[in-house]
């Protein structure tokens, strides 16, 4: 988006090595043209620029989240309610076989509900990363504008979001091994699994979906966006993405929670009063989309923040978007 400052740059400028480098003498410090002033952020900045992003677009940002999240939950619900089922009905005692042939039937609709998630996920975060995109500069966000340049780009999307499996499952792959073969050594293999894949998520990929609809580059070049902005500031970001996600599962539990007292009504499927029920996985439901509606943009938002602030630090980003921005302030 080489018209509002977003592409890479043509020469490193960071900040992080250079601190006293001056701007140009022609530059000067702009007005806040959107929810960030146009400078290096602090942790509090970004959460507040988060938050203030939902505020002046709130249609935009909870009702495309709403759409989606309801849509994905939707299509799950009856894989996970017969899964829920399926389990509920085996008996204490039973065999690995016999649990596979309860549950072997559900699987096939859950992995089909992961792909649609997959899907639904890459489209809801890139189009809450181009409106926030739009957000810094105060720009206007209509839905028509923000899907006319997600689309074109939802096909990378998705290829990032898979992409972002191959090493979970590579050092699952080898925790199962070393659990095969040397079952004692788990003890230090399941740690070092979780120190490594947070490690290399922070690296590769906890910036790379911002750089990709931001700057419009490729899957791979995401990726290599993504690490050359992280390193050297590995502890600052995942600290704040760290933050971020306790913040999420925090306000996500005190919105289900009432949802799950509520749920706790007679069993459809079993009338024992303490087994979970079919209207209870219901209210859940309910309470698990107004949840993810609140705390999706939330999350994209930081992120989009984070990697903006990174850009900021690293190649002068505050002075491309300052030259770029509009004064006007964001739709109500």
């Amino acid at each position: 988006m080489s018209d509002t400052g977003w592409h890479q740059p043509d020469q490193p400028n960071d900040r992080d090595q250079q601190p006293n480098m001056p701007p140009p003498p022609s530059w000067q410090v702009p007005e806040k043209p959107g929810v960030i002033t146009l400078r290096p952020l602090s942790l509090t900045e970004i959460i507040d620029g988060a938050i203030s992003t939902m505020r002046s677009y709130p249609k935009v940002m909870f009702g495309v989240a709403a759409i989606v999240v309801t849509i994905s939950t939707v299509i799950g619900f009856p894989s996970q309610a017969s899964l829920t089922n399926s389990a509920s009905q085996l008996p204490a005692d039973a065999t690995g076989e016999q649990a596979m042939d309860a549950i072997g039937p559900t699987l096939t609709g859950a992995g089909i509900a992961a792909v649609i998630g997959l899907v639904a996920g890459a489209f809801l975060t890139g189009f809450l990363t181009t409106v926030v995109g739009k957000a810094v500069l105060g720009r206007p966000a209509p839905f028509s504008g923000v899907w006319a340049e997600v689309k074109p780009q939802l096909g990378r999307l998705i290829g990032l979001a898979l992409f972002s499996i191959v090493p979970a499952l590579g050092i699952a792959l080898v925790v199962v091994l070393v659990g095969v073969v040397l079952p004692p050594l788990l003890l230090i293999a399941v740690p070092a699994a979780i120190v490594v894949g947070a490690w290399l998520y922070v690296l590769y990929f906890a910036l790379a979906a911002p750089a990709l609809v931001l700057e419009r580059c490729s899957v791979i070049e995401s990726v290599k966006r993504s690490r050359a902005l992280v390193q050297r500031s590995w502890w600052r970001v995942f600290g704040i993405l760290l933050l971020a996600g306790i913040l999420v599962a925090v306000i996500s539990s005190i919105i289900q929670i009432p949802f799950g007292l509520a749920g706790g009504g007679a069993s459809t499927f079993t009338g024992g009063g303490g087994d979970i029920t079919f209207f209870g996985m219901v209210i859940g439901t309910i309470g698990a989309i107004i949840a993810g509606t609140i705390t999706e943009p939330f999350f994209a938002a930081v992120s989009a923040l984070l990697y903006t602030d990174q850009r900021m630090r690293r190649e002068g980003l505050d002075i491309e978007l300052a030259r770029n921005a509009r004064t006007e302030p964001p739709p109500q």
